[in-house]
């Protein structure tokens, strides 16, 4: 089972991506594109706060 570090590790890994996903999909300039990378960048944010959910959940 993982650790709380390797737990908080993954949140920062998929913090760091879904703000590279937002970034990059500003550089986009169809907006159809960019909504989608944007829904994406929502989708892994939600993925986070449940981790972050479970995470308490464990202690």
């Amino acid at each position: 089972m993982a650790n709380k570090q390797q737990i908080q590790q993954c949140i920062t890994n998929c913090t760091n991506s879904a703000n590279m996903l937002r970034t990059a999909a500003n550089a986009v300039p169809k907006a159809g594109a960019r909504e989608m990378m944007t829904f994406g960048a929502t989708h892994i944010e939600m993925c986070i706060r449940q981790c972050e959910h479970a995470s308490m959940q464990t202690q």
